[in-house]
C-alpha cells in the first residue's frame, strides 16, 4: 500500500468523529482476525485465502505504522517510536508467516497484537 494513500485514508476517518483511540483498537481487532483467517488458510492449504488474508494483516500494521505522529512533546515521540518498532516486528513477523506458512510466527504477531489491543483498551477505559 502507498504510504500517502494510507495516511490520507487514516486522515479521512479520522475526520468523521471517530476517536483516534478507538480507530486503533478497530484496526488492532482487525489484525487479529486476519491473523486467524490467515491460520486456518494455512492449515487448509487454502494458498489465495491465505495470500488476502496475510495482505490484510500487513496492509493494516502498514497503516499504523504511517500513521504515528510525527512530532509532537518528548512523551509522544518516545510512544511513536515504541510503537513503530512494534510495527516493525510485525511487519517482519508477518513477512516469515507468509513465505514460510509459518505458524509460530502468526502466533508471535497474535500475543504481541492482543497485548497491545488490550493495554489501549484498558487505557480508553480510564480515560
Amino acid at each position: 500500500m502507498n504510504t500517502a494513500v494510507a495516511l490520507n485514508a487514516y486522515r479521512q476517518v479520522g475526520q468523521q468523529g471517530v476517536q483516534d483511540e478507538r480507530l486503533l483498537v478497530l484496526g488492532l481487532d482487525g489484525i487479529l482476525e486476519y491473523l486467524r483467517r490467515a491460520r486456518s488458510a494455512i492449515r487448509e492449504r487454502a494458498l489465495d485465502r491465505k495470500v488476502q488474508s496475510m495482505t490484510r494483516a500487513y496492509q493494516i500494521v502498514e497503516h499504523l505504522l504511517v500513521a504515528l505522529p510525527e512530532s509532537g512533546s518528548a512523551e509522544d515521540g518516545e510512544l511513536s517510536r515504541r510503537l513503530g518498532g512494534i510495527y516493525r516486528y510485525l511487519l517482519d513477523r508477518l513477512g516469515e508467516a507468509n513465505i514460510f506458512d509459518d505458524l509460530q510466527a502468526l502466533d508471535d504477531c497474535a500475543e504481541v497484537v492482543t497485548v497491545l489491543r488490550d493495554s489501549w483498551i484498558e487505557g480508553l477505559k480510564r480515560a
